[in-house]
């Protein structure tokens, strides 16, 4: 096979639609195009599940632990998608750095391909496995039956999650975000109409939420549809560019799995600090870290939204070799996360007390939840840093090195801490564990950015590193 360069212009089209430019001469402005989109859809999505659990909640506290017992391995499919996601975007975003619309369109093709077996191996293995999962997972005798139909309808999703995501993380690479955000509000918007239709109308019950979802996707993925056929951005994304070969996938699957595996040990480590705290301090250790959690997620969200944007960006310079773009969105990128994560964290720290008191009567809870906002917000100011870090590894084509930053904060700093703290200074020992390891994980960040930067700063000739996709024209 001969390497061939697309011979299509990177210059975006006008309209509603249009990507923006990621060769934008200000880059500050176009990071903030990017991100700030970005942060509205990530909102939506945590808005569209809070929604539905809305819902689902009006049927019954067995219904809502139903979805509960299920969420799990909704989440793993999320994760695997994410994963798929992350590493596409990046590879992608360096090719069209470098003018390889051709490559790029061939990489997003084969990753979407890809994704269907990956989605039909995750239904058929989920609706085999479903019973001893279920049971695994905690269903009761009260809730097994809802579960066990949420579930049905959910795993027939599977296909339809990671495609949807990794369509998004496309979109975001060639510098689309808005497209994102509002195929994401609009699948917000359908999910809404059709829970309660489905739900309490057609009497469908758990099984009315799950098959809403499945709709709503539907629905999105068709958006998308039109959009790649429509070519209305710089990737094109056909079955007859699709190449299923390890040198296509192999880069995208080596930055996107640290992330997957990122999500599954997190909901590992928070399994095991809900187990500690119920043994330490019972139902109110567990609502009270509960809540600090929720908050350390709410403060996050923002923070991820924002670096999903920069990532487009950083990878788009990383690929053309404008080492001084990609510096200057680097220091951009520090500067807006520490500076939001240090309000976010100063605030919470100052207005622990108030702030539990909104979410629980409870003076124990009350308790247990200020302590832990105050320990593990102290840390907060950091995260910024981990996560710009983390984005530019990424973009970069560092799988190595993003690896051992996505993995740390939730992963093999928190996971040992839990076992040798909480032990030792009881039900604190849970929040002081969380803190040290997300503090760790932000000097480790700090530690493998400074020879990055030296590199990227250095007068000597430098050349990004891009694998080739070869591809007769």
């Amino acid at each position: 096979m001969t390497t061939a360069v697309s011979t299509e212009t990177d210059t975006p089209r006008r309209g509603f639609v249009a990507p923006l430019d990621l060769a934008g001469p200000d880059v500050q402005r176009t990071i903030m195009r990017l991100a700030l989109p970005s942060v509205v859809g990530l909102s939506i999505n945590a808005l569209h599940h809070t929604v539905n659990a809305v819902f689902v909640g009006m049927i019954g506290a067995h219904a809502m632990a139903a979805i509960s017992v299920v969420f799990p391995l909704m989440m793993i499919v999320g994760a695997i998608g994410e994963g798929l996601g992350v590493g596409a975007a990046a590879t992608i975003g360096r090719l069209l750095g470098r003018g390889a619309i051709g490559r790029a369109s061939v990489t997003a093709s084969t990753v979407m391909a890809a994704a269907v077996p990956v989605g039909l191996a995750l239904t058929l293995a989920i609706l085999w496995m479903r019973q001893p999962l279920l049971a695994a997972l905690g269903a009761t005798a009260d809730t097994w039956s809802m579960a066990d139909s949420y579930v049905g309808v959910m795993a027939f999703g599977a296909t339809l999650t990671l495609l949807q995501i990794i369509a998004d993380f496309v979109a975001i690479a060639e510098g689309n975000t808005r497209f994102s955000m509002w195929t994401l509000l609009g699948g917000f918007a359908l999910n809404i109409v059709l829970d309660p239709i489905l739900i309490f109308w057609l009497d469908m019950g758990v099984a009315g939420a799950a098959l809403a979802t499945l709709l709503s996707q539907i629905a999105v993925l068709a958006a998308y549809a039109v959009y790649f056929h429509a070519r209305a951005g710089r990737v094109r994304v056909a079955v007859r560019l699709a190449l299923l070969q390890s040198a296509i996938l192999r880069p995208v699957v080596a930055l996107g799995l640290p992330t997957t595996l990122a999500s599954i040990v997190t909901a590992i480590a928070f399994a095991i600090v809900y187990y500690q705290a119920g043994s330490f301090g019972g139902d109110p250790a567990i609502a009270g870290l509960g809540i600090a959690l929720r908050l350390l997620t709410l403060g996050s969200l923002p923070l991820i939204g924002f670096v999903l944007g920069v990532q487009a960006a950083l990878s788009f310079a990383y690929g053309a070799g404008n080492r001084g773009r990609v510096l200057a969105a680097t220091r951009f990128a520090l500067t807006v996360t520490s500076g939001f994560a240090l309000l976010y964290g100063c605030i919470l720290v100052s207005f622990a007390v108030p702030i539990a008191r909104l979410f629980s009567a409870d003076p124990a809870v009350q308790t247990v939840a200020a302590t832990a906002i105050v320990v593990i917000h102290a840390a907060f100011p950091l995260a910024g840093i981990r996560l710009a870090v983390l984005v530019l590894l990424q973009s970069m084509g560092q799988a190595r090195r993003a690896a051992l930053v996505s993995l740390a904060p939730q992963g093999y700093l928190l996971i040992p801490l839990l076992f040798v703290l909480p032990p030792w200074l009881g039900l604190g020992g849970i929040a002081v564990a969380l803190a040290i390891a997300a503090a760790l994980a932000s000097v480790l960040a700090i530690v493998l950015l400074i020879p990055v930067v030296r590199e990227l700063g250095s007068p000597v000739h430098w050349t990004p590193e891009v694998t080739d996709i070869a591809r007769t024209s």
